[in-house]
């Protein structure tokens, strides 16, 4: 719904938005300039040359698989990811749970849950994450996020009537499902399905700890493990929050200097969750800082202004 929203006002500026035309390369000249992207297509590959490219396929994409490599290799930020610096953070596992039922009948109201295991959180995560893949599905999940994404939906009801839909996330091991990045989607064998739904049921299991109710009412059980999140989004290690959430991170002025919208190379800025933070307001407020670089104007303070005449408008 968002970009069926956004797709009028990039349009109406002279934008064009493309589907199913993954970038395969940002374009650079002979002096080391961001001149465009090459676009795969069925019909082979375009180059679009644009003024200025900006990146929002996360640092660790851009450096290592975008970019040319003896232009990337001159940035700072590639020493960094040489270095381990910079790394992806953990995977993530998430399944989606189809109901019968509308969220009324089953007592379910539009909010996020978070379902913690133990009040160690941190040493229950680090012992779950360094199991391997044959003993995680006997094992307590740390948190899970839970959400029903169809009881915020006001026109759900209408298309889907008496259904409902659940979502959970977890955090997952990338090593646990390396072995079968390079087949084919869907067709990754009954092993790797197997770990998927031992985690799966696990997750579910917790869940109905908090909504017994729910118990009796799955028609849909679907897992997406860490090469799902490879595959549809392009992250490297089937993270859903970009680089590594470290001290060190956030605790480095040199990684804060670095972690910016501008970059060494001229004509590429950076933007969305690894210039800030992670999450929906992590990438919206990269985005603003990225707009607020490419604009040379403080957009904050604009929010701001506009936030108060809006106040005292109403």
């Amino acid at each position: 719904m968002r970009l069926l929203t956004m797709i009028p006002v990039i349009e109406s500026a002279g934008g064009r938005v493309l589907v199913r035309a993954p970038v395969t390369g940002i374009l650079t000249d002979a002096d080391g300039n961001a001149t465009g992207v090459k676009v795969g297509r069925t019909s082979g590959t375009v180059e679009v040359f644009a003024p200025l490219v900006i990146s929002d396929a996360g640092v660790i994409n851009t450096f290592t698989k975008l970019l040319p490599q003896e232009i990337a290799k001159k940035s700072s930020i590639h020493h960094l990811l040489t270095r381990h610096a910079i790394e992806s953070g953990h995977g993530c596992i998430s399944l989606f749970v189809g109901l019968n039922g509308t969220a009324e009948e089953l007592g379910i109201k539009p909010q996020n849950i978070w379902i913690y295991s133990s009040n160690d959180l941190d040493g229950l995560t680090n012992e779950f994450i360094s199991k391997n893949a044959d003993e995680v599905g006997d094992s307590d999940i740390p948190f899970l996020f839970v959400s029903f994404p169809s009881s915020k939906d006001p026109t759900f009801a209408e298309r889907y009537p008496g259904k409902t839909v659940c979502t959970l996330i977890t955090l997952a091991n990338w090593e646990w499902f390396q072995q079968w990045q390079d087949e084919r989607v869907m067709k990754r064998g009954e092993d790797y399905n197997a770990i998927k739904m031992s985690l799966g049921r696990r997750m579910w299991e917790q869940t109905l700890n908090i909504y017994p109710q729910l118990a009796d009412k799955v028609e849909y059980f679907e897992m997406g493990s860490p090469l799902s999140n490879n595959h549809y989004l392009g992250s490297p290690k089937g993270e859903i929050y970009g680089i590594d959430h470290t001290v060190q991170r956030f605790g480095s002025p040199e990684l804060m200097m670095h972690l910016r919208p501008e970059t060494e190379i001229p004509g590429l800025l950076l933007t969305g969750q690894d210039v800030l933070s992670c999450g929906f307001t992590g990438a919206m407020f990269g985005g603003m800082l990225c707009a607020s670089t490419v604009l040379h104007r403080n957009l904050y303070t604009d929010l701001v202004d506009l936030r108060k005449r809006l106040t005292k408008a109403q």
